[in-house]
């Protein structure tokens, strides 16, 4: 059975290429069109762990037996929830760039590929930090303004600029660093909400310049994110249909459902296919004849 595919944030990671215009590289992950990743996103390829080679130089040497044991079983029940990054080697080979407990415990599980992110080799170890921060699963709009202003202010990047680099439009990177702008009160108060608002009515949040309208808004976004049960204005609670078992993440297996389910519906009442959906859906079947062939081996 093929490992688990991990929960990440891609869109806060572009490839480069795909940033610049270019076509995105060959071998990119298949598994982001199926469950509708943009294109422009990270492109996360599952690699053979055998075409992996260690960092020379890497300065931690020893890693907390226990500390690798807990991350193992981890992997192995819910499988690895953030990619590995790796720098292409000229010979065809990668080379671990972050990531180490993460592979030595997917080797150690005895699992024949990883999840990986192909780090431009003309990012610098600082950007190396702030890609890997950004590919989080949890991280914040706040963290996410954060980790983009140390980038601008340590590279002098302009607003275009930092957005090829991290594969977002030069209007939204604009509208992530005014969140930077807000008060420490809304911050603080937004880390404590277990319901949160949408990172776009953050924007537009970031954007009033009166006080008074800014904190009215706030008040009404919390009100809105809270659940009637709780006082707030919110939508009842709804729970999520149970999922069956799967190798895939939940997030990944609720993707395949809903596509599988709308190209059934689709398929009973088939229109002429434009050139854009037959290459979707050619990549598509070739994915899937990919996985279900590894898991035959």
């Amino acid at each position: 059975m093929p490992p688990k595919i991990q929960r990440t944030n891609p869109a806060f990671f572009a490839a480069r290429p795909a940033a610049e215009g270019k076509a995105p590289a060959a071998g990119a992950s298949p598994v982001n069109a199926l469950v509708g990743v943009p294109e422009n996103a990270a492109q996360i390829l599952h690699l053979g762990v055998d075409l992996i080679i260690d960092n020379p130089h890497q300065t931690r040497r020893h890693f907390d037996p226990a500390e690798l044991e807990s991350l193992r079983s981890s992997i192995a029940r819910h499988g690895l929830q953030q990619p590995i990054g790796v720098r292409k080697l000229e010979d065809g080979r990668y080379q671990l760039v972050f990531g180490e407990r993460r592979l030595r415990s997917v080797r150690a599980l005895g699992q024949r590929t990883v999840a990986c992110v192909v780090v431009p080799a003309d990012v610098d170890d600082a950007e190396v930090t702030v890609i890997e921060n950004l590919l989080r699963a949890d991280l914040t709009p706040f963290e996410h303004a954060d980790a983009l202003a140390t980038l601008k202010e340590r590279h002098h990047y302009s607003h275009a600029e930092l957005g090829r680099l991290v594969g977002m439009d030069k209007g939204d990177v604009s509208r992530m660093l005014s969140l930077r702008s807000l008060p420490v009160a809304i911050r603080e108060a937004y880390d404590t909400l277990a319901h949160k608002p949408a990172r776009y009515k953050l924007w537009k949040l970031a954007a009033l310049q009166d006080p008074a309208e800014r904190d009215a808004l706030w008040r009404r976004l919390v009100a809105e994110a809270t659940p009637v049960e709780e006082g707030g204005e919110g939508r009842p609670r709804r729970s999520a249909p149970p999922l069956p078992p799967s190798s895939f993440a939940p997030p990944v297996a609720r993707g395949l459902l809903r596509t599988s389910e709308a190209l059934k519906t689709f398929s009973e009442a088939p229109k002429p296919l434009e050139e854009a959906d037959r290459a979707v859906l050619q990549a598509m079947r070739e994915a899937i004849d990919a996985i279900l062939g590894a898991d035959r081996r």
